[in-house]
């Protein structure tokens, strides 16, 4: 607790020393350019002499005045003349103006008179010669601190706002991603059992295995993009485990140009395209076949194609196959317009294809 208030008081401060600092500098430029008329007025009028003590009276006014602005837009922060409240704290504002000049004005006079300048000008003649620019001056800091309100407020609502959007496209992308997973699991689980039903007690044991594999990938919170090379391994893992059920029906390969393996990739964008080639691809066909997945940079693109040369033309919309709706959702969530999902015939059989941005993560 002691440790939090320490880190308040300190970032307080801080921000005081801040707000000094740059009314000094801004106090002074407004200064050196409403002293600045005597000497361009004396240029004017060709060989007017002009003393640089007059200089120092203003330069003072605008000092003590650079002293008044932390305070001055405290006032206007804790007090704001909105339209609910204004009845309310305009007392507080003229009060602030009043003292302003009742502080101002005696110390200013101390001045001229240690400068030697108006000598004949009583405290009551300066109070009265300060009033009106004074009270302009705080009025002007007023509606600077409730600029400076608004613009914080508006930013910290903009701020919350995109916090809230990334947080609500997070959602949705793991919501998404859930609804692969299920998809997988009830396939290879399927496989496994496939295996064990044929006597093929070694292969059931490999199949095992390797699902404990990839139970273990797909456990690992590895975000929502992942390197190529990662998403082809398990890619991979997952074929070995399908080439079981398949066996000799079953060819497969893999191929990526090494320039494409650091790419990010949506984590699982592959395995439900594989999946559907298994399903909709080899296994309705009586003829052995054959799954290739191919990626390669096209310029400031990343393209993945899943072909295969089973069952033939693609049967119903894309969206109708198992997890293609879901891929297509999050392939939308995380890249916008600047992605595409595909599926269309070639060949005798049929060729899922991604176009998504080239992009590598941080070195």
């Amino acid at each position: 607790m002691a440790f939090e208030v320490a880190l308040m008081t300190h970032s307080k401060s801080r921000r005081l020393l801040v707000q000094l600092t740059i009314a000094l500098g801004a106090w002074t430029l407004v200064g050196l350019l409403f002293w600045a008329r005597v000497p361009l007025t004396a240029w004017m009028e060709r060989g007017a002499s002009v003393s640089a003590r007059g200089l120092w009276p203003v330069m003072a006014s605008c000092w003590l005045w650079a002293l008044f602005t932390p305070p001055i837009l405290w006032l206007a922060e804790r007090f704001p003349l909105d339209r609910t409240s204004w009845h309310r704290h305009v007392p507080v504002h003229v009060a602030g103006a009043l003292a302003s000049v009742a502080i101002g004005a005696p110390i200013l006079h101390l001045i001229a008179l240690v400068l030697g300048l108006r000598h004949e000008q009583t405290l009551g003649a300066q109070l009265v010669s300060e009033l009106f620019i004074d009270v302009y001056s705080y009025a002007a800091l007023v509606a600077l601190g409730h600029a400076l309100t608004y613009y914080r407020q508006s930013t910290a609502q903009q701020l919350r706002a995109s916090e809230l959007e990334a947080k609500l496209l997070l959602a949705r992308i793991e919501a998404l991603q859930a609804r692969l997973q299920p998809h997988f699991l009830f396939n290879t689980l399927n496989t496994v059992s496939s295996l064990i039903r044929t006597g093929e007690s070694q292969a059931a044991v490999r199949a095992v295995a390797r699902l404990g594999d990839l139970l273990r990938a797909l456990l690992r919170d590895d975000g929502q993009e992942v390197p190529l090379a990662q998403e082809l391994e398990f890619v991979g893992r997952y074929l070995e485990l399908e080439q079981a059920r398949f066996g000799d029906k079953l060819q497969t390969r893999i191929d990526a140009t090494p320039e494409t393996l650091q790419a990010l990739v949506p984590r699982l964008v592959l395995q439900p395209l594989v999946e559907n080639a298994l399903r909709h691809g080899i296994e309705p066909s009586a003829d052995p076949g054959r799954v290739l997945v191919t990626a390669v940079r096209a310029g400031e693109r990343l393209e993945l194609e899943v072909r295969d040369t089973g069952a033939g033309a693609v049967q119903g919309a894309p969206s109708a196959r198992v997890g293609l709706a879901a891929t297509r959702a999050r392939l939308a969530q995380l890249y916008g317009e600047h992605q595409e999902l595909a599926l269309t015939s070639d060949q005798g059989g049929t060729v899922a294809r991604v176009v998504i941005p080239f992009h590598v993560g941080a070195v």
